[in-house]
């Protein structure tokens, strides 16, 4: 027997919870198996010990320790990263204060250098390792710029600390600049520790996920016993009873009985679908008030559920890692200013030997000056002041990476239930017939509550809360039957009645109901009649209500250049109708979650930049896909923890406005860049000792003031998006 144990915990749980002597746990390759003593009597008394043990043999072994060792490396990465980013700003702030206020004190330079090199080692010793690595092999990214930086920036105060003479000698300061080292580590660490959180959000939706697949299932063995069994005990062929509010444990087909099935994890639709017997039932869907029986056809990993779990991990998983704006500078910035600083030094060197220390100071200033303490600021501090005025806004935004993508966007797909619309169905009109009086009306309402409360039929919910929102109380038949496919017969007050779909031919003597019945149902509205001696004497229209800020959202998208394609598992009538309500020209209908994603990833080729909004499991494959993904905070966790933005209160009206903040966070990192790069433009000659023959020699106190005034240019800009009208 195989099992997705992740413990050698398994033997002492088994021992106390179920009397068994010994278990052991032998990991080989990707499998986990489980190899019994002879006194272990049946697979059901180990798996149930697994089962106290806190674990869950959910999906197969492969699948389960897959989804287990990504969350642990994630989990290991962000503790990590958290540890770092806190004990830099720990050790960085008072040296910072202390080097800023110029404290003089013996040994106050070899404490500062004690505090920059803990920083140093303690908490960037990962930058060094990347940035020297790509620096030999020639592709030099933002780690090489920080390495090279602050390396220099040390080296050179360390030299200062110890040889002090050697400066003053020569009519030069021997200034320290310990705190740059230390304070560009804290802030690209910070940048670093806001990107790995997104990434530890991973596992815990694809664990979310997997909670979908039922522990146990109820077999009928083949002498008609009945035994409750766990999942992994499933063979495709066998018989399983479904009891009310129970999960479907395998993909299958109805056998025997009927009921309303919540498949709303696939389609995304809140109305149950009824099934008899021939129909397919899928794994994770929930069953409603019904009993039946169904044969096992796809189990375990061939499950459709496994399948979208499989399909959102490698979705994101296989999704490219941002190239940030900064990296790409780099790459340039970095040789370069490494060249100028070589030439600086061979420049005064051809001058005269009597230059040989001048120029070593202005080759060492020139990388000093460049110490990227604003540029490593300048996409942080835009990023977190954006995520906070969103955050304002009811949009939390999980992935800082994301805010730069959504500026991009140039398409939204957006699923229709729980997200443009209401996401519950409610009956929307009620049409009398003029023979009824408004008591006769009144005691028909509480009939038709009174049995429909008793149905599984999948809008017998709506009809209830719609009888019960005007205060009538419902009258319970004295006789019911339900009919799959038909729906009820009662009798009540001596009157026989028929509740069920609305039927043409019974309102055949009135044209004017039968039209208006007619354009409910083209628009893919729920039409529900009720009937009394083959007589129509009332309609219910059902259907699930657009969002009130759906037709504003949709224009102001269009008006910021986003065309706006609607995805839903719902029948094409129904979409249409809802998307002309909305103004939205594209649909996409009756789609399964992986058409969903195959359609997000067909307009990513062809060179759209695509956000998906959705609020439901059967939208996580294309979240997952999409270049920014956005999760309605009224939806399901799965989607909230798979998607990179989550509109809160589920307001569509907080579409454009993240659109909007995202571009204005992604023009405010462009001008960052900007004040970043201008004083290394500006400085860069004067610590290369141009204006030497005129007797100015650009002084590292000078140097020190301009680092630190472009670094309060850019976080005064970053700044400004709080006022930024959105």
């Amino acid at each position: 027997m195989m099992c997705a144990v992740c413990s050698n915990t398994v033997e002492k749980t088994a021992q106390s919870q179920s009397g068994v002597t010994s278990a052991e746990v032998n990991f080989a390759n990707a499998s986990l198996s489980l190899s019994w003593n002879p006194k272990i009597t049946s697979p059901e008394k180990v798996a149930e010990a697994i089962r106290k043990a806190g674990y869950d043999m959910i999906i197969e072994k492969s699948e389960q320790k897959a989804v287990e060792e990504k969350e642990k490396r994630d989990e290991e990465e962000y503790i990590s990263m958290k540890r770092k980013t806190i004990l830099a700003w720990v050790l960085t702030i008072p040296l910072s204060v202390l080097c800023m206020i110029h404290i003089h004190f013996p040994g106050a330079a070899w404490l500062y250098m004690a505090l920059a090199l803990a920083v140093m080692m303690l908490c960037g010793a990962g930058f060094y390792k990347r940035g020297f690595r790509a620096l030999l092999s020639k592709a030099p990214s933002m780690d090489s710029l920080v390495a090279v930086s602050t390396s220099v920036s040390f080296l050179f105060s360390l030299f200062n600390t110890i040889f002090p003479e050697f400066m003053t000698s020569k009519g030069l300061n021997a200034d320290l600049y310990y705190e740059g080292s230390a304070m560009i580590i804290a802030f690209v660490l910070t940048g670093k520790l806001m990107e790995t959180r997104s990434r530890h959000n991973t596992g815990i939706a694809l664990k979310a996920l997997m909670s979908f697949q039922p522990i146990e299932a109820m077999l009928i063995e083949p002498d008609g016993e009945r035994k409750v069994v766990h999942i992994s005990q499933i063979k495709s062929g066998d018989l399983i009873a479904v009891r009310p509010g129970e999960k479907i444990p395998a993909d299958g087909v109805v056998t025997e009985g009927v009921s309303g099935v919540d498949e709303s994890m696939l389609t995304g639709e809140p109305v149950k679908v009824e099934k008899k017997p021939g129909d397919r039932v899928t794994a994770g869907t929930i069953n409603g008030l019904g009993n039946f029986i169904m044969r096992a056809s796809e189990v375990g990993s061939d499950t459709e559920l496994s399948r979208i779990i499989r399909a959102v991990r490698e979705a994101q998983g296989s999704k490219a890692p941002v190239q940030r704006i900064v990296d790409k500078i780099s790459s340039v910035f970095v040789p370069t200013v490494m060249a100028l600083s070589i030439i600086t030094f061979f420049v005064w060197w051809a001058i005269g030997r009597e230059f040989i220390p001048v120029g070593i100071v202005a080759a060492i200033s020139v990388l000093v000056i460049a110490c990227p303490c604003a540029l490593g600021l300048a996409t942080p501090t835009a990023m977190m002041v954006g995520i906070g005025r969103g955050a304002r806004n009811g949009i939390l935004v999980k992935d800082a990476a994301a805010l730069e993508r959504l500026a991009k966007v140039n398409m939204l797909a957006i699923d229709k239930t729980g997200t443009l619309t209401e996401g519950h169905p409610r009956v929307t009109d009620l049409l009398v017939s003029t023979g009824l009086t408004d008591k006769e009306t009144t005691t028909l309402l509480s009939i038709v509550a009174g049995a429909e409360q008793n149905s599984i039929h999948p809008l017998s919910e709506a009809i209830c809360e719609y009888v019960s929102a005007k205060g009538i109380e419902p009258k319970a038949p004295e006789e019911f039957e339900y009919i799959p496919g038909k729906g009820i017969r009662c009798l009540a007050l001596g009157k026989r009645y028929e509740i069920g779909a609305f039927s043409p031919d019974k309102a055949s003597g009135n044209a004017s109901v039968s039209r208006k019945a007619a354009a409910w149902l083209e628009e893919g509205s729920g039409v529900i009649g009720v009937y009394s001696d083959e007589e129509l004497l009332m309609l219910f229209r059902v259907e699930d209500t657009l969002r009130e800020d759906a037709l504003s959202t949709i224009n102001s998208l269009k008006r910021l250049g986003v065309t706006t394609v609607l995805l839903t598992g719902d029948k094409k009538a129904t979409a249409l109708h809802i998307a002309s309500r909305a103004g939205i020209t594209t649909v996409e209908a009756e789609m399964l979650p992986s058409n969903k994603q195959d359609f997000v990833a067909r307009m990513m080729k062809e060179g759209k930049v695509v956000a998906m909004a959705g609020d439901g499991i059967n939208d996580t494959q294309a979240l997952a896909e999409a270049d920014v993904s956005i999760a309605m905070g009224s939806g399901s966790d799965i989607a909230i923890e798979t998607a990179q933005l989550t509109i809160t209160g589920g307001r569509l009206s907080a579409l454009p406005t993240a659109v909007s903040l995202a571009r204005a966070t992604l023009k405010v990192i462009r001008e960052n860049l900007f004040w970043a790069f201008i004083y290394n433009v500006i400085g860069i000659p004067l610590a290369a000792g141009v204006l030497f023959p005129l007797g100015f020699m650009l002084n590292p106190m000078f140097a020190s003031a301009a680092m630190a005034l472009s670094s309060v240019c850019v976080v005064t800009n970053s700044l400004r998006l709080n006022k930024i009208k959105l």
